[in-house]
């Protein structure tokens, strides 16, 4: 509390204020002891009033004003010239010597003031040093601290800025494309009537693909702006996630006979449990075996391991296909991202399952990560089991 007390700004000042007066006294002391000491200097060697006194027997009405003319100080009288010229020369001095003591702190005071004034202008890039550890210390933390955030907060709205026009000119693009083919089929069965049936049912069956394609669109981005904005609630629950997975690869059989894939699924225990949504799990893991088939049609086999390792599950989902590039693989997970612009167009991804993927195993509290070689591409999941949650 004392050290506090006297690292006050206010403290300081009256400290600063005190040594300015104290200072001054004492040389207002020792000059009215040099002056002092000079006229009765004065009067021992040059006849004083006292020596006319006893030549005259009195004095003259001028000698007696002069005499009675000031104030006693150390038994000499000090004329009241002397004493105003004192008194002014004693204020200036407080002052000058109050600005000697005080000019860094008011330095530092300005330079607060100028980084407020370019904050309020909206250059965030001010920082202050802080120093002196007073008040105004406090103050140039708290400033720095402010301008930080409202400098991220300024970067955020322009990161969600671009984010959004990334995103509305992704998805025009990505809507645009089947929405003409529609168009186009639609208007070729409405101008021709008389259609042989095997173009029309090829007509429709290609109109009923592409509009599924844009109902996965819209699916998956209605998704993505709810998981990661959280406006999609997780209901947590306990789920065994080898059956989730036994369940999801079922579901998916068809798919791997299409593509002509063998998929083989190896779980080294019989059943973990976990905590978290089955449902947004479910979507997560769907969207890793759909990429699997997507782009790995070309190796003839998928893979999917689930092991425990200590406290976490690790899910493993490898694919055969072409490697990703190393350049390419950071950004997989990003939203709207394409590897092969000819290829993604090619397999019909939407650019957002992995996003997705990704913002369900981190709302769940998991790692997902991606490794991409001649020996194949892995996605490998990581999430914490019932038995070590806090919950």
């Amino acid at each position: 509390m004392k050290d506090n007390l006297f690292k006050s700004y206010r403290i300081k000042m009256m400290l600063y204020t005190v040594l300015s007066v104290l200072i001054t006294i004492g040389l207002d002391v020792l000059f009215i002891y040099v002056y002092a000491r000079m006229r009765s200097g004065n009067e021992a060697t040059g006849g004083d009033y006292s020596r006319s006194l006893s030549e005259t027997g009195s004095l003259s009405t001028d000698k007696m004003i002069a005499e009675s003319y000031g104030i006693k100080i150390f038994g000499y009288k000090i004329h009241w010239e002397i004493l105003i010229i004192l008194t002014v020369l004693s204020i200036v001095l407080v002052m000058t010597i109050f600005h000697l003591l005080t000019r860094r702190r008011t330095a530092y005071i300005e330079e607060i003031t100028k980084a407020i004034q370019n904050i309020a202008k909206g250059d965030y890039t001010s920082t202050l040093e802080v120093k002196y550890n007073d008040e105004f210390s406090i103050i140039a933390e708290n400033l720095n601290i402010m301008a930080l955030d409202l400098r991220l907060l300024k970067e955020k709205e322009q990161e969600i800025e671009t984010t959004k026009n990334e995103l509305i000119t992704n998805v025009a693009h990505d809507l645009r494309t089947p929405l003409t083919s529609i168009i186009g089929y639609m208007g070729i069965l409405s101008a021709n009537k008389v259609l042989p049936d095997a173009d029309r049912d090829r007509y429709i069956d290609i109109v009923f693909t592409k509009s599924q394609k844009m109902e996965k669109l819209i699916d998956d981005l209605f998704s993505f702006t709810k998981i990661n904005y959280g406006k999609m609630p997780i209901k947590k629950e306990v789920i065994d996630i080898v059956k989730l997975l036994e369940q999801e690869i079922e579901e998916f059989y068809l798919s791997f006979k299409e593509k002509n894939l063998t998929c083989e699924f190896k779980a080294y225990e019989p059943s973990t449990l976990i905590i978290g949504d089955g449902e947004l799990l479910a979507r997560a893991i769907e969207n890793l075996i759909s990429n699997a088939i997507r782009y790995g049609k070309d190796g003839r086999i998928v893979k999917i391991y689930a092991k425990k390792e200590i406290d976490r599950i690790q899910i493993i989902v490898i694919n055969y296909g072409s490697v990703i590039p190393k350049k390419d693989l950071p950004y997989i997970f990003d939203k709207f991202y394409r590897v092969e612009q000819s290829r993604q167009e090619e397999t019909g991804g939407t650019g957002l399952g992995l996003s997705i993927a990704k913002a369900i195993i981190e709302r769940h509290g998991g790692t997902i990560h991606a490794k991409s070689t001649m020996e194949g591409t892995a996605f490998e999941v990581s999430l914490k089991i019932a038995a070590f949650e806090g919950d």
